[in-house]
Order: structure tokens, then C-alpha cells, then sequence
């Protein structure tokens, strides 16, 4: 099952269209940086690199739920990096 949703960033000038997998949550992105939000200093917490220069910010807790019920993982081993590296956002 996949999904896509449309983000506007944190500075509200550009958006991006992001691919959800393996029905992965559209909650699970709760915030998006575009080049100019970075280069502006609006980019705040951790976020996690995305080709085009873009930063997504996840929101773990729902992460880690989807990890347990729908993946049936350790919700330990659920991080960005898992996310991103899984294809589960792209």
C-alpha cells in the first residue's frame, strides 16, 4: 500500500510530494525543511537529509507504533535512519 502526501515547508515558500509505504502514517512526518529554511536557520531539533537538499523531521512516537503493530518490531530498532533507509518515506 502506498500513499503520497504534499508538505509545505517551515518557511511556507515551496512544498514537496512524499511517497508512504508498507502503510506507513503520514503522521509520521511532522515537520519538512526546504534548502531555504535550512540556509535561514528555521530548521530546529533533528532532522534527517533527503535528496534535493531537504530535511524531514519524524515524529517517533508514531513511528515506533506503526513498527509494532504493523511491522511487529521491536519499536527499539524503529529511528530515521530506518525510515528513510527502508523506503518506507521517500
Amino acid at each position: 500500500m502506498e500513499s503520497t502526501n504534499v508538505f509545505t515547508c517551515q518557511c511556507g515558500n515551496h512544498t514537496i510530494a512524499l511517497n508512504f509505504k508498507a502503510g506507513m502514517p503520514q503522521e509520521v512526518v511532522d515537520r519538512v525543511f526546504c534548502p531555504d529554511c535550512v540556509k535561514d536557520g528555521a530548521m530546529q531539533g533533528k532532522a534527517w537529509p533527503i535528496p534535493g537538499n531537504w530535511y524531514l523531521h519524524f515524529d517517533m512516537e508514531i513511528a515506533r507504533i506503526f513498527g509494532m503493530a504493523k511491522l511487529r518490531i521491536d519499536p527499539a530498532l524503529i529511528n530515521p535512519g530506518f525510515i528513510i533507509d527502508g523506503g518506507y518515506v521517500e
